[in-house]
Parts: structure tokens; C-alpha cells; sequence
């Protein structure tokens, strides 16, 4: 069980380090900014913000309860006799929350670049936008 949540974890760190780079030669190619594009950059950048978010907070789980263990479902500690892999587990989830941090500023860029650049879609009849209100 432990060693899927790890899986996880490294799969999401990877994605997220192959989707940086990819980004990374797309932006460096000049090219004229588009309305599809900056909604494409924001839609990953927020996607990937909460795969990275979520890995981190279940190996955070799963390792708290390694160090702590819990009783009532017959999980024992186990940092006890594996000390090293802790040590190394605990270090991995302090980067994976730098990472989500850098995640979080880069979501913020996307959406501000992409709000600030174009404006909210016009509607497409004289009437506005038809909200269905709901009838008792």
C-alpha cells in the first residue's frame, strides 16, 4: 500500500516535471500569444497545481501515519525500524510542498495573464446571459 502511494507521488512529480519542461521550450519559441493558448497554459498549470497538491498530501498521510501509526486500524509505526527511509520519505513531501508552492505562483501568473489580456466572453443575443432560476 505504501509503496503505490509512493508510486503515485513519482508519477505526479514526473508528469509535473515533464509538463515544466515541455512548457518551458513553448514559451521560449516566439510566437504570437493566443486566447487558445493562454486558456491551454492556464487549464494545465491549474491541473497539474492540484495532481502535485494531492500527491504530496497523501504520501503526507501515509508517512505521518508510518511515524505515529494509529490503533484503531491496526497500523503500527514503522519509522522505528525503518528510520533511513523516513528520514528520506519526510525530505521528498518538504519538496513536493516547495514544488506546489512554485505550482500555486505559476497558476496565479497563468490567470492573471490570461484575465488580463482578454476580456469576459460577450453574450451572443440582445437579452444577456439566461440564468434558470429555480421554481417552487
Amino acid at each position: 500500500h505504501n509503496l503505490c502511494i509512493c508510486r503515485y507521488l513519482v508519477h505526479a512529480s514526473g508528469i509535473c516535471a515533464g509538463y515544466s519542461i515541455l512548457s518551458a521550450v513553448v514559451v521560449a519559441i516566439p510566437r504570437p500569444s493566443t486566447m487558445s493558448r493562454a486558456w491551454t497554459f492556464f487549464l494545465l498549470d491549474q491541473l497539474l497545481t492540484y495532481l502535485i497538491l494531492s500527491a504530496g498530501a497523501i504520501s503526507t498521510e501515509v508517512v505521518y501515519l508510518a511515524y505515529k501509526g494509529d490503533a484503531s486500524i491496526t497500523w503500527s509505526q514503522t519509522c522505528g525500524s525503518f528510520g533511513g527511509f523516513c528520514r528520506k520519505a519526510t525530505a521528498s513531501i518538504a519538496i513536493t510542498f516547495i514544488v506546489t508552492l512554485c505550482y500555486a505562483v505559476l497558476s496565479l501568473i497563468s490567470s492573471y495573464r490570461l484575465f488580463s489580456k482578454y476580456d469576459a466572453p460577450v453574450p451572443c443575443n440582445n437579452k444577456g446571459i439566461e440564468i434558470p432560476a429555480f421554481q417552487t
